[in-house]
């Protein structure tokens, strides 16, 4: 009696070979689905921020602010993406004013150590001022202004607002 050996069954195929495949799939995904979000589409500036010029008024406006009188080479920008919504700019006007429009501002005040009632702190290069969450509708958590003084008649303003 002759007994008949059964063909060895084929091996296995490595399912090693089809999970790196799938998970090499999966990263391509994810990394360009990441790269889209954080690209956007406009003026990138890094970090998937997007730039956009605004006028200086609508940037004040948004803080509950108005700009000063006779407010002149006005350049603001905001910053928008997914980590937040931030706005800056300069703008010069006459120095005579800027304590009291300062002052005039809006808002809970940063009352860092060794300032005035209306705590804005003077420099000998010129002023500054922080504001903790302005009442407008820009919903920041800081707006930060510096002034730098330019002479004997004019200064320099520059602001940046801070969203944590």
């Amino acid at each position: 009696m002759h007994i008949a050996a059964e063909a060895p069954a084929p091996a296995p195929r490595p399912k090693r070979r089809k999970a790196l495949w799938l998970i090499a799939l999966a990263a391509t995904t994810a990394l360009g689905g990441l790269t889209y979000a954080f690209t956007g589409v406009g003026d990138t500036v890094g970090e998937g921020l997007q730039e956009r010029p605004m006028a200086c008024s609508e940037a004040m406006y948004a803080m509950g602010w108005v700009l000063p009188d006779h407010a002149s080479d006005q350049r603001c920008t905001e910053l928008s993406g997914l980590a937040g919504h931030t706005q800056s700019g300069i703008f010069r006007m006459p120095r005579a004013d800027a304590r009291s429009w300062l002052a005039s501002l809006p808002g809970e005040r940063n009352r860092p150590g060794g300032v005035g009632s209306d705590s804005v702190v003077e420099r000998k290069e010129g002023l500054a001022l922080g504001i903790l969450r302005p009442p407008g509708s820009l919903q920041a958590d800081e707006v930060r202004v510096d002034v730098r003084w330019e002479g004997d008649d004019t200064a320099a303003v520059t602001f940046e607002t801070f969203d944590y």
